[in-house]
């Protein structure tokens, strides 16, 4: 476990010349030592990662999406969301703002490859859901605001076997069983920049966590690239890579 936490870490830390004076060992096991305190909110923030949040594009009723990076790749989140267009905006009157159904659903293939193959683990369960909508209305030919909400939840389950647990600053580990769930208010806006391109700047909020995340990204015909920014997540900068389709 302790090896599979700092292999995360290493994915994600840029090591530069204004940090040439950070202590990485220290830094490294003290982000260590918050992941184990609390591995679920730690894994959330790459559920938040694939979680398709920003409305269908004009004239889309429909929406797929698949998170790539750094959900599928390296973290083994098979992951699928989708979108649905309740309403267009303006159908039935002018000013009435377009609706969206969201949701999606993710499982860790490395969990279960973990336990069929480890004789350490004796069983690992990890995954997550959400569910929202979001409401999208238009301020110029050229600026859309959204708002919304969404219900997210992760569950985590690790058991070892008896006798094969590992150790952390000296205690046994035999086993962790927790979980992440919070209710989101979701604020953003998006500009596009041509045909089936647009960029997206959005903040969310957790109501029970009173915790803020922000999300800046580039929205194209296939592909979603942005920064995920948690300010009190132990990897505070998260860059993403998404797949989506709509029709």
């Amino acid at each position: 476990m302790k090896r599979l936490i700092l292999t995360f870490l290493a994915l994600f830390m840029i090591k530069s010349p204004a940090f040439a004076g950070v202590d990485w060992s220290s830094t490294g096991m003290q982000m260590v030592g918050q992941i184990v305190a609390n591995p679920a909110a730690f894994f959330y923030d790459f559920q938040q990662d694939l979680e398709g949040t920003t409305p269908l594009p004009p004239g889309k009723s429909f929406g797929i999406q698949t998170g790539l990076f750094p959900t599928l790749i390296p973290l083994t989140y098979t992951n699928a969301s989708a979108k649905l267009r309740l309403h267009a905006e303006g159908r039935i009157a002018p000013g009435v703002p377009q609706v969206d159904l969201i949701g999606g659903y993710w499982d860790m293939m490395a969990a279960k490859m973990a336990t069929k193959n480890s004789q350490t683990i004796d069983s690992a369960k990890f995954g997550g859901y959400y569910v929202g909508a979001i409401v999208t209305s238009s301020v110029s030919p050229r600026v859309r605001t959204f708002w919304g909400y969404k219900h997210s939840q992760l569950n985590a389950k690790l058991d070892f076997k008896a006798g094969q647990e590992p150790e952390f600053l000296g205690t046994k580990i035999n086993s962790f069983d927790t979980g992440f769930k919070d209710d989101f208010f979701i604020a953003g806006i998006e500009t596009p920049k041509g045909v089936g391109k647009l960029w997206s700047i959005q903040l969310n909020y957790g109501l029970k966590t009173q915790t803020i995340s922000s999300k800046v990204s580039w929205y194209g015909k296939f592909f979603e690239l942005g920064l995920n920014i948690y300010p009190e997540g132990v990897l505070v900068v998260h860059p993403v890579w998404n797949f989506h389709l709509n029709f």
